[in-house]
């Protein structure tokens, strides 16, 4: 089973580079351990990070968790609104993403897409413009992982005339 943030965030981790750094070097170096394994690691890291600071692998971890609190760029209070497409079926962690994603002084608009779930930092399927700047953590692993577009170059009353005769091309 792969470790989630919501799992990092019962540890104790916050929101942020810590948790991102956590999930991705756990999952890239320590694959061979078990959940409760990993969990564990963690632990110690949040526990105690100035003794992980020269691990070859887990020192960006314990160096994101030493950052003085001054260095760390302030959320607005309130996010900005943003559009959700198929909100019935998005889970609750990528709508909590995106609600901090709306919340960085950076941003400009959003959108959640209709299979947006829960990803490393924005939910996949998210959508995130901001203002002079570059958020690597800001895409998924499988962008467009449930999304197809089809144009079709013929006149929209025909398309409603063999609407159900389109649908089942689409699918298909």
């Amino acid at each position: 089973m792969n470790l989630t943030g919501n799992d990092l965030k019962q540890l104790g981790f916050i929101e942020g580079k810590a948790l991102g750094l956590a999930l991705d070097l756990l999952e890239k170096q320590y694959s061979d351990l078990s959940f409760d394994e990993k969990l564990s690691l963690l632990k110690q890291i949040l526990n105690n990070p100035s003794s992980f600071i020269n691990d070859t692998i887990l020192a960006p971890i314990a160096a994101e968790l030493l950052r003085p609190a001054d260095e760390t760029i302030a959320l607005h209070v309130n996010g900005k609104s943003y559009q959700i497409y198929g909100a019935e079926a998005i889970e609750q962690g990528a709508l909590q993403q995106m609600e901090t994603a709306m919340k960085l002084p950076v941003t400009v608009a959003g959108a959640l897409m209709p299979d947006a779930h829960q990803g490393y930092g924005l939910p996949i399927g998210g959508v995130l413009a901001t203002n002079n700047a570059v958020i690597p953590y800001g895409v998924g692993v499988d962008i467009g992982c449930r999304m197809c577009m089809t144009i079709y170059d013929i006149p929209i009353d025909k398309l409603q005339e063999k609407r159900e005769d389109f649908k089942k091309l689409l699918v298909n």
